[in-house]
């Protein structure tokens, strides 16, 4: 029995080598000139090159898109940017309120007031 499963170990190990040599023998190997070698490293550099402009380019527009989401969450949404505005519209409408009554006390302080010299003011009897 062992002599069984060494002698087949050793076909298996034979028939295996004599399929890679003929594989081997399909295709021939063809010596490559230094043009075609060069030519072949222009290919493959320029493919490699693309290859990296194209993540390149995802890159910054991943990059770009994360800018922008962390830009948006930032800034103050609408309904708080118009409660900024209209409170601001109330301080400056009450700051103009304010100085016109400043003005009016003003102007009053600098009238000179006349008082009537017929004060004759008649007591008020009670019954």
């Amino acid at each position: 029995m062992k002599h069984w499963l060494i002698g087949s170990f050793i076909l298996l190990v034979t028939a295996s080598s004599l399929a890679l040599v003929t594989v081997a023998a399909d295709k021939p190997h063809k010596k490559m000139t230094l043009a075609e070698k060069g030519e072949q490293a222009r290919q493959e550099s320029a493919e490699l090159e693309q290859t990296q402009l194209q993540k390149a380019r995802e890159a910054a527009k991943a990059t770009s898109e994360r800018e922008q989401e962390v830009l948006a969450k930032s800034q103050p949404n609408d309904w708080e940017a118009q409660q900024l505005e209209k409170a601001r519209a109330q301080s400056d409408e009450r700051l103009t309120r304010q100085q016109k009554y400043l003005q009016q006390a003003q102007e009053a302080a600098t009238q000179t007031r006349k008082i009537p010299k017929d004060t004759s003011i008649e007591p008020v009897q009670s019954d």
